[in-house]
């Protein structure tokens, strides 16, 4: 259980850990650890701000490396909303194809099923790296 290890870890704005995250931060962290790549940090970068670095990922699929997939274990989530907003604002890892890692504002890490009230009207789409 590879992330047994970020569980609880609380989030923070702008967190990089490891004592804090945010959604970025978490993901960044996940991928450096289990895939041994580096994304990029966007530190000076808001968590409010993170909607940017996920709606690129959304349009650039291909362009920038990222591909569409399914929920596969590691694949980025991309998430709108929980107020009903079309953009996407929010990510999280896929554990495996049916439970999805990911921190929010006022929550520390969790794992949570896809078709959970909290996450399953929210998820747009998936991505992963092209290997």
């Amino acid at each position: 259980m590879w992330w047994a290890q970020y569980i609880g870890i609380p989030f923070r704005d702008g967190g990089r850990g490891p004592d804090a995250y945010d959604c970025w931060g978490l993901l960044r962290r996940i991928y450096a650890d289990q895939l041994g790549v580096d994304l990029p940090c966007y530190g000076e970068i808001s968590a409010k701000d993170l909607a940017r670095i996920a709606r690129e990922m959304e349009a650039g699929k291909d362009r920038d490396g990222w591909q569409e997939c399914g929920p596969e274990p590691l694949a980025v989530v991309l998430m709108r909303s929980g107020r009903g907003g079309r953009r996407v604002v929010h990510v999280g890892a896929m554990v495996d194809p049916f439970k999805m890692i990911h921190v929010e504002d006022a929550a520390a890490t969790a794992i949570v099923p896809i078709n959970h009230f909290s996450v399953a009207g929210r998820i747009c789409g998936f991505r992963r790296l092209a290997q």
